[in-house]
């Protein structure tokens, strides 16, 4: 008889990796010198343009390109300028070659673009290889230096009130004081005598001058806000015949408006009516 049992079988998995450096040779075998072949993945690899260095200052934009990578690209750092050939000045510093621009539009062939918010300056750094190697072809190196047009500022200065006394005193001064003439023509040059009768043919012209005096010729103006005859000397009295109401005329084809609202002096001219 054979006696039941139980039958096991050990199952052994390894774990088996695959070699992926040279995944990366393809690709990383393209990287020019100013090329940094970055992965981004364990398969995936690409290749990324090392930026220059580059300061925006308040009156300057300065460009540096490490002397390493100059070299091992055969370029040579004293052929650079910018955008206009003729700006080529550099300076040999920690390792780097800087260049600079003065922060102004068209200077060295600078770019200025702005919107609401913000002001781009633009230029090229062009560096061209030695001895005239790869056809004598510059590499090129546009920057920018984008500036924020908003800003802050506080007075650091604590301002405390005196407070008014309890004892302001207010007066109302005098009125201004004004004068009316009645004038021969529109020159406004031979006024009528003051306080005498004057006869006039219907259909006449009145030429009516106002002038103000005021200390202050400067700061206020004569404005004809409303021109209106009595039948007696009184202003107060009743009826009024209305020649400028609100200041306008009431009949344009009556009255013209000479001058007012510019100095101390305004005048108009209207037809005498008949009773």
């Amino acid at each position: 008889m054979m006696s039941s049992g139980v039958l096991m079988v050990l199952l052994f998995f390894k774990h088996v990796t695959a070699d992926s450096s040279d995944v990366n040779t393809t690709v990383c075998s393209t990287c020019g010198v100013f090329d940094a072949c970055v992965r981004d993945n364990e398969t995936h690899w690409r290749c990324e343009r090392k930026a220059p260095e580059l300061v925006c200052g308040r009156s300057l934009l300065k460009v540096g390109l490490p002397n390493v990578y100059l070299e091992a690209a055969g370029l040579d750092a004293s052929s650079a300028h910018l955008a206009d050939g003729r700006c080529s000045a550099h300076e040999d510093r920690n390792g780097s070659v800087w260049y600079q621009v003065e922060r102004r539009e068209g200077h060295c062939g600078n770019t200025l673009e702005t919107n609401t918010t913000h002001a781009v300056y633009s230029n090229s750094l062009f560096v061209y290889p030695v001895d005239g190697r790869n056809g004598s072809r510059p590499f090129g190196f546009p920057f920018s230096c984008v500036y924020p047009l908003e800003t802050e500022s506080s007075l650091d200065v604590a301002i405390r009130p005196l407070p008014l006394t309890d004892h302001e005193v207010v007066r109302v001064g005098a009125k201004a004081k004004a004068s009316m003439s009645l004038y021969r023509d529109s020159n406004y040059t031979q006024p009528y005598p003051a306080g005498q009768p004057v006869t006039l043919i219907a259909g006449s012209s009145l030429h009516v001058g106002v002038s103000v005096e005021e200390s202050e010729a400067e700061r206020f103006v004569v404005v004809l806000e409303d021109c209106y005859t009595t039948e007696s000397p009184s202003p107060d009295n009743l009826p009024r015949t209305y020649m400028i109401q609100d200041r306008c005329p009431t009949n344009r084809t009556q009255v013209t408006v000479e001058e007012s609202g510019w100095s101390l002096r305004a005048s108009f001219s209207a037809l005498l009516q008949g009773e």
